[in-house]
């Protein structure tokens, strides 16, 4: 990259390259087998795909929960998550209570996840952030003894595994995004998968549009996110990165020319992954062990991007230009247009708290070199532990 170029240059934060041929292909690729392609990368029989994660989500909460109304309608949740989460428990009708993190590893604080749990607890959702494998064995136990669902919040983890496993093919659900930013970044779609297939089959989506808008506006996103223009749209009023809570969303079945484009662009989810990883490691090496989220063993993390729990201050341009960005603004019960919904206001969630304080994330897309991934690093050990 020339002088000038770097002067202007500006990173998204987890933007990751589908290239331009693929969106073009998908237009004339006339089959259309991504529900089987996803089912045999997964390893599991059945899949359905949703205008989005959240849209699926909700539609199985909906599916659970029918003729339990009066006895099952909470959802336990993370204490920290996307707003997303919360927002397709709000539309599936159902109230929330939440769970308190270990701000060390964002694996669920086993105390609170008992202490939370109740006899109208429908279904816990546990998430693997950033696509780092949370351990489910003991939370499997937790909510078989409560009768309640456990579900796989893997929105930012396809490709990730533990023990040789899928992650979203552990508890008795699970589901996956295809927005902007995660594993595989089509601007829109996700998939559910499940041990009961029957209802899976029996969840009835249907698609709204054909999909051509949304993929030519995956195109011109592919394009204005390159280093030399994204400065563009981060300029204007476009609300990017910004996370709200609106359970008013639309729910129905992924596009059919999405679809194609998923189908064609699961051919370098490996390669992006591998790239993620690599830059992941760079990090590591970079930062003391307290600062970085370890991997539980037999984990393979996705690393949708780097999290590290660094100091509390202001992320100066510098930085953003980077793309280090913090992540969700406030812990789940710390959220205004939030608290309405939730049933638990008297959990105690502190290592949500501090997640939300003291969080950064790090790009690892691949737009980042290894020799930037330094740079990177440098900059924030100056920053936020005035290391020069």
């Amino acid at each position: 990259m020339n002088k000038f170029l770097k002067k202007i240059a500006w990173y998204p934060p987890a933007e990751t390259k589908i290239s331009l041929h693929t969106i073009v292909d998908s237009l004339f690729h006339s089959e259309v087998n991504c529900e089987k392609i996803l089912c045999d990368y997964l390893k599991v029989n059945k899949c359905v795909l949703g205008n989005s994660g959240r849209s699926l989500l909700t539609t199985l909460l909906v599916a659970l929960n029918k003729g339990k109304k009066d006895t099952r309608d909470e959802v336990l949740i993370p204490g920290y998550t996307c707003y997303s989460v919360a927002a397709s428990v709000a539309r599936a009708g159902l109230k929330i209570a939440i769970y308190d993190l270990d701000p060390r590893t964002f694996v669920p604080d086993l105390d609170s996840v008992k202490a939370n749990f109740s006899e109208k607890t429908l279904a816990m959702i546990f998430q693997h952030l950033f696509g780092i494998p949370t351990p489910v064995d003991e939370l499997t136990q937790i909510a078989e003894s409560m009768g309640a669902y456990l579900i796989e919040d893997a929105a930012q983890a396809l490709g990730g595994t533990l023990n040789g496993r899928f992650l979203a093919t552990m508890g008795d659900f699970g589901f996956y995004s295809f927005g902007r930013g995660k594993p595989l970044p089509l601007g829109t779609g996700g998939a559910l998968v499940g041990k009961d297939t029957n209802v899976l089959s029996a969840l009835d989506l249907k698609p709204k549009t054909k999909g051509y808008v949304s993929l030519m506006s995956t195109a011109v996103s592919q394009v204005m996110s390159k280093p030399s223009f994204y400065w563009i749209p981060e300029m204007l009023p476009l609300g990017l990165g910004e996370t709200i809570f609106d359970p008013n969303f639309d729910v129905s079945a992924m596009p059919f020319v999405m679809q194609k484009f998923a189908e064609k662009s699961m051919e370098v989810l490996d390669e992006l992954n591998t790239h993620r990883r690599h830059i992941a490691k760079t990090y590591e090496k970079a930062f003391d062990d307290e600062c970085v989220i370890p991997i539980p063993e037999g984990g393979i993390a996705v690393y949708t991007r780097f999290p590290l729990m660094a100091k509390q201050g202001q992320i100066p341009g510098k930085l953003k230009r980077l793309g280090v960005r913090r992540m969700y603004p406030k812990a789940i019960a710390d959220e205004d247009t939030i608290k309405p919904y939730i049933a638990n206001h008297q959990a105690q969630t502190p290592g949500t708290f501090e997640i939300s304080r003291k969080l950064i994330t790090l790009p690892t897309h691949k737009g980042i070199t290894e020799n930037l991934t330094k740079e990177i690093s440098q900059k924030v050990k100056e920053t936020f532990w005035n290391r020069f």
